[in-house]
């Protein structure tokens, strides 16, 4: 049984929340942290899913047949929102060490956010395709 399954929860529902919490660190400065946190650790754990994925490639091609263009669209879209929410992080990260209150830029990790989000659902829809469609396929042979 491949990592990446049971891994891949937790950038989801990390990097989800972060959103929200940037979203509502606009109006309450004290989440702002928390914020930070959620998508530092989001986004390490996004990595983390990223690298198992390799595993969870040959699992789906052993059992499901060929859903290799499946999983490269899966792929593609997972690399795409770490990089939206990694570009996301290093911005809020220079604005939480600057020890300056920088809107705009807060404004920017916001929006990046939000569409990382996006992205990272449209990814997740994705790979759920690959495991429950094809193993509907599969268990009716």
């Amino acid at each position: 049984m491949p990592l990446h399954p049971l891994i891949v929860h937790f950038p989801i529902a990390l990097l989800l929340v972060a959103a929200v919490i940037e979203l509502l660190s606009l109006k309450f400065k004290n989440l702002s942290l928390t914020g930070t946190i959620l998508l530092v650790t989001g986004f390490a754990s996004g990595v983390l899913a990223f690298m198992t994925g390799d595993s969870g490639e040959r699992f789906a091609e052993m059992n499901f047949g060929d859903v290799e263009g499946m999983i490269h669209h899966h792929e593609d879209m997972a690399r795409l929102a770490l990089i939206i929410f990694g570009v996301a992080m290093l911005i809020k990260l220079f604005t939480h060490f600057s020890k300056k209150f920088i809107k705009p830029l807060l404004i920017v990790v916001v929006v990046l956010s939000i569409l990382g989000s996006g992205v990272l659902a449209y990814a997740g829809h994705l790979g759920g395709q690959i495991v429950y469609e094809n193993s509907k396929v599969t268990n009716t042979r």
